[in-house]
């Protein structure tokens, strides 16, 4: 909840508009998930995306198998390709990632080695559309993704991570895939009935990254993977199943990056968009907008300073209050131009406090204070790196360094967090079209399956 308000307050407060997620709502139903998984109150995007393919509770870290029997469980997909549907999965992450891979493979763990979840997703029921990351599992051993993908940008190219020789894209090749690897490719093949778009070795860059890297010309946008995504999907005449992944904000808020996680909010609002356009054309397709869970515990808050810039008719008592977070909060996370967990390396080792203000101007357009730089430069210093509060809720030893940046970091923006995990606040549920109306209400995001099964009207 607390990561779309900060779409919708920028896009209301600095853009002057509305996000295409709240013209979705407004013009459909509205409901909360509560993403409880079996046995616990907080869950990992496995479970989650687990419940909402199967209907069922699942063990954290499990793809869309029983938690008591590990039997595997049907998925939603498995059942729209049974009935003569096109199905597809789209992500800015690697394919073989959670979420996208609960659609589609059993498995006790999620953490597998990758070309374990690459072969499952490239196996039967074949999936008609594939757009994401996560080359690296799919080519032979000692190869590069770019060897076998056409149009592949260097700057998101990458070695396998398999020990044989097979060649998944060349499998699918055979079977009459088109293979692409980039923008240009991408609208080439717009309409292809079977559509594989590998753009990454990994996951594809956070917004912010792209455009620091040059990559705005060949990696597509969420949206742009959508739309293609929907062009192959919609000719067939029995309709189509599509799940599509904006996990970028989740690793974001992993990060306590609020700048980028902005970013990747607006990125995600305009697939929305695009799929939301498509469905109020048309009276037989439902559009469902929803998350796994929440992360990094983010929020805007107040702190004090005084409330900035009021009116002359506003009385002196109030100017003695704290300053609330605003739109000049919010214009500067849009003013970030690179991702933290991509700047914070440039930091000189030893860290020193000269360092640190350069690096975080040059990311954030932030300039942090002599005796902030000096404090964050000690802390990055440490033989072992450990925010002062809520220590033991960073587990991610890489991200760390980002989020004691963010720490100094909420003195000027006042975006704080609290965890580098997830949290178990309930999630909103959106939907448009038929069968919309079975958001309503509060569940648990296991009513995600019924909701679709029931507008498709099977038994």
């Amino acid at each position: 909840m607390n990561q779309l308000t900060l779409g919708l307050a920028y896009a209301s407060e600095v853009q002057g508009r509305s996000l295409r997620m709240a013209e979705l709502a407004n013009a459909g139903s509205t409901g909360y998930a509560v993403p409880f998984s079996y046995a616990r109150v907080t869950t990992d995007s496995a479970a989650a995306a687990t419940q909402m393919a199967t209907g069922a509770r699942a063990l954290t870290q499990t793809l869309s198998i029983d938690p008591e029997t590990a039997e595997p469980l049907p998925t939603i997909l498995e059942w729209a390709e049974e009935r003569g549907l096109a199905t597809g999965l789209v992500s800015d992450m690697r394919l073989t990632h959670a979420t996208p891979a609960a659609f589609a493979v059993h498995a006790k763990s999620r953490y597998l080695p990758e070309p374990e979840i690459a072969d499952q997703l490239f196996g039967e029921p074949q999936v008609e559309v594939l757009l994401g990351g996560g080359g690296r599992a799919m080519i032979p051993a000692e190869t590069t993704l770019g060897a076998s993908v056409p149009g592949l940008p260097a700057g998101t190219d990458g070695p396998s991570n398999r020990e044989d020789d097979r060649n998944l894209i060349a499998e699918a090749k055979e079977r009459g895939f088109t293979i692409v690897g980039d923008r240009a490719g991408l609208q080439a093949a717009r309409g292809a009935e079977r559509l594989i778009g590998l753009f990454a070795a990994s996951h594809l860059p956070y917004v912010l990254d792209r455009s620091w890297d040059g990559l705005d010309d060949s990696v597509p946008t969420l949206a742009e993977l959508t739309g293609a995504a929907i062009a192959s999907l919609e000719g067939n005449e029995d309709g189509f199943f599509l799940m599509v992944e904006g996990g970028l904000i989740d690793y974001a808020g992993h990060e306590n990056d609020a700048g980028a996680m902005l970013a990747e909010i607006l990125d995600f609002d305009e697939a929305v968009g695009t799929a939301f356009d498509f469905a109020r054309g048309r009276e037989d397709t439902l559009v469902l907008v929803t998350a796994d869970h929440g992360t990094g515990g983010f929020s805007f808050t107040y702190a004090g300073g005084g409330p900035g810039p009021l009116p002359d008719a506003v009385s002196w008592d109030y100017r003695g209050g704290p300053e609330m977070a605003g739109a000049r909060h919010l214009e500067m996370l849009a003013a970030q131009r690179r991702s933290l967990v991509g700047a914070m390396p440039d930091i000189a080792s030893p860290a020193t406090a000269e360092s640190v203000i350069a690096v975080i101007e040059e990311a954030t357009t932030i300039r942090l204070t002599e005796e902030e730089a000096e404090d964050l430069a000690r802390q990055l210093n440490e033989e072992t790196l450990a925010p002062r509060d809520f220590s033991a809720f960073y587990l991610d030893s890489f991200l760390i360094p980002v989020a004691l940046a963010a720490r100094k970091l909420a003195n000027h923006t006042q975006a704080v967090w609290s965890t580098g995990g997830h949290t178990s606040d309930p999630v909103l549920l959106f939907g448009y079209g038929p069968g919309a109306d079975g958001v309503l209400g509060i569940g648990e995001n296991t009513r995600v399956y019924g909701i679709i099964r029931d507008a498709l009207g099977w038994e």
